[in-house]
């Protein structure tokens, strides 16, 4: 069981991890890329501002540009010559609309590569220039010529844009770059109007490298939240299966009849208050066996009693042994008493039992259960009058409940029968109701000997109503049938005596 558990905590605690991890993962790689994007987006914006503003101040930028200008005002003029070469062809190229033309610059001793080198150093990335009066886009570059090209669309909107004015950023041209990469666009002012503009490149592959950076940091990280979620398992597991192996073993114990076992688990979870759940079936189960046992005993015992003077009168009359009619007519009387003490042992039996069962169920209805107790007193009245008892009752007013009317009668029948039996003659019983502020409750109130104060807790108990030899007609179950018919209506039974001075049932509705 300690390895299953182990096994199904650990697969349980890494599915949530890894699915908490791949969560967290794309969510990751989606916003750190973003963030850093927008981060670097402006960075570079800034850095694009800073170079269009500085630019101007630049000898060489400002030949550049004006160069540019010249160019595009009179096309069939030479053009300055940056690299060495003339561009004619550029000119041609731009009367002819044929898109634009990319020059770039890579000689060692050419002012202009020193320039764009440093354009590249300051932006930290590729810088290219473009004049407001051409198409001539101006880089550093390894090619050291001019190039013909066909911007896409989205970049010749990126560069119209900057040449009115406004700082943009796009990805546009990333194909020309040969690598996906952020432009940002900056225009140039000299003497109050735009005179080109500056675009700033830099490859996202370093944001993708940092990226894959941190997703590889977060599976380092979730290698070893798996290994600590393994001996977390691993703890956890010890922690809950030593108790259950505990609860396991008290429980074997019990099917196999030792009800003496215990877990001896004190935890303040639901753990413990399971072990302690169990302890406690452990004792009543316990407890149950002793009475079952003291119970059979106790039956054994009164069954022994009458069975054995029955016996011994049949033999008698069986051998003929009586000599007179006398004599022949005590012998039958004894064993008809018997048989009655037999029959009516087996009834309360089988009565107590029946009314213990789950299973069975009251026929109740809405009835007045003080014309029950009426009735029930009526039934008593000619026990009583053989000892010269009255009963008397006070009842006040109809109390309704709903109940099963004959079991309600048999209630206080029991007790009639136990205050007459124990009740000196020519006394007399009470049967009272009383009204209080908690609800209705009636009494029967005997003037007969008493009950001992160590017998009094027990004497719903089966077996264990006798007083002293006063109860020789009794089976001991009266009053445990009696309490059962009040808790199967809810009704609360319960007993005050004094030695000598008599008891008092009572019967409250609670």
């Amino acid at each position: 069981m300690k390895q299953s558990l182990l096994k199904k905590m650990l697969l349980y605690f890494s599915a949530v991890l890894l699915l908490f991890s791949l969560l967290m993962g794309v969510l990751f790689s989606l916003l750190f890329a973003r963030h850093s994007q927008e981060i670097h987006q402006e960075e570079m914006q800034k850095r694009a501002l800073a170079l269009a503003a500085a630019i101007p101040a630049m000898e060489e930028a400002t030949k550049i540009l004006q160069a540019e200008d010249d160019s595009s005002a009179n096309t069939s003029r030479p053009a300055v010559n940056f690299s060495g070469r003339g561009h004619g062809r550029h000119g041609s190229m731009m009367q002819q609309g044929q898109g634009w033309c990319r020059r770039q610059y890579s000689e060692p001793d050419n002012n202009a590569t020193a320039f764009f080198q440093q354009l590249n150093e300051l932006g930290e990335g590729e810088v290219w220039l473009v004049s407001a009066g051409s198409h001539m886009i101006r880089s550093y570059g390894a090619e050291n010529k001019d190039i013909l090209t066909d911007l896409p669309p989205e970049a010749e909107e990126l560069i119209a844009e900057v040449l009115q004015g406004q700082a943009v950023h796009s990805r546009a041209f990333s194909p020309l770059l040969g690598t996906p990469a952020i432009t940002v666009a900056a225009p140039i002012y000299q003497n109050g109007r735009i005179s080109g503009a500056v675009l700033l490149h830099h490859s996202l592959k370093n944001m993708e490298a940092s990226q894959w950076q941190g997703i590889r940091l977060l599976g380092i990280s979730l290698l070893l939240a798996l290994l600590l979620t393994a001996v977390l398992a691993a703890i956890l597991a010890r922690h809950f299966t030593r108790p259950l192996l505990k609860m396991q073993q008290t429980a074997r114990a019990f099917a196999s009849g030792d009800l003496t076992a215990r877990t001896g688990i004190h935890q303040q979870d639901e753990i413990g208050q399971l072990a302690a759940d169990l302890d406690t079936l452990g004792t009543e189960l316990e407890q149950s066996r002793t009475e079952r046992q003291d119970f059979l005993t106790a039956i054994s015992h009164e069954l022994r009693t009458p069975l054995t003077v029955l016996r011994g009168t049949l033999e008698l009359l069986w051998q003929d042994l009586t000599s007179t009619p006398e004599q022949k007519s005590r012998c039958q009387a004894q064993a008809m008493s018997s048989l009655t003490t037999l029959e009516r042992l087996v009834g309360d039996l089988l009565e107590l039992t029946r009314l213990q069962n789950p299973g069975f169920t009251l026929q109740k209805e809405t009835l007045d259960v003080t014309e029950a107790f009426q009735d029930a007193v009526r039934q008593m009245q000619i026990m009583a009058a053989a000892k010269q008892i009255k009963i008397v009752t006070d009842f006040h007013q109809p109390q309704i409940i709903e109940g099963d009317y004959g079991r309600l009668r048999q209630l206080l029948v029991i007790l009639l029968d136990n205050a007459i039996k124990f009740s000196p003659e020519e006394t007399s019983i009470t049967v009272a109701q009383e009204i209080t502020p908690q609800g209705w409750q009636f009494s029967v109130t005997d003037q007969g000997c008493g009950i001992p104060p160590e017998e009094l807790p027990h004497i719903f108990a089966k077996f264990r109503s006798s007083r002293g030899q006063a109860n020789r007609q009794g089976t001991g179950l009266g009053l445990a049938i009696a309490q059962e018919i009040a808790q199967r209506h809810g009704l609360q039974l319960t007993c005050e005596s004094q030695i000598s001075q008599g008891s008092k049932f009572i019967i409250i509705a609670e």
